[in-house]
């Protein structure tokens, strides 16, 4: 009867142990910097280049040009970046001398993890392109800068909104900048 009684006892911790939910931990907090954009670190890749490579095997500079820092604030419904004076004076600097008309190639990152690859594109290019695009920055009073879908438009565009990544949102959340 004693064996009966401790095997029934057993079986019954067993049964309610297996029914117990299983304990969540909570996620690693993410860690680096929240938002970057990198510029291709191979010159001879070009905008249009860029679909033909994985996007976590996309050579990037080893500074990035634009990072967290650089962000008074960013528009998530519009997709506008908008920089800091020095940032986007530094932007118009580094174009100044002119941009290749099949663009200047880049990897936005959220905390160090690449999130998608366009292209900084000349409004006067004659090249149209299917990525997505920040047009060259030109206007020292604007400093906004707008990532697009295609080039001239929007119906040049092919593919998925790449911008609308969750793991972007929560970094620009994270860093305060998101509006």
């Amino acid at each position: 009867m004693i064996k009966k009684t401790y095997l029934l006892l057993i079986f019954v911790v067993l049964i309610l142990s297996a029914c117990q939910a299983p304990v969540e931990e909570a996620p690693a907090p993410l860690e680096g910097e929240p938002f970057a954009i990198y510029l291709v670190g191979d010159s001879q890749i070009t905008g249009p280049d860029l679909k033909n490579y994985d996007l976590d095997k996309i050579p990037l500079n080893a500074v990035p040009i634009i990072t967290t820092d650089d962000l008074d604030s960013y528009d998530w419904d519009r997709h506008g970046i908008n920089l800091t004076e020095n940032a986007y004076l530094r932007l118009i600097a580094m174009f100044m001398g002119g941009m290749p008309s099949s663009g200047v190639p880049f990897v936005v990152q959220a905390y160090e993890q690449p999130v998608f690859a366009g292209a900084f594109w000349a409004p006067y290019s004659s090249l149209s392109f299917d990525g997505v695009v920040i047009l060259q920055p030109v206007d020292p009073a604007g400093q906004t800068l707008y990532i697009k879908l295609g080039y001239p438009g929007e119906s040049y565009f092919t593919g998925q909104d790449p911008r609308a990544n969750p793991r972007l949102q929560q970094a620009l959340e994270d860093a305060g900048v998101l509006k």
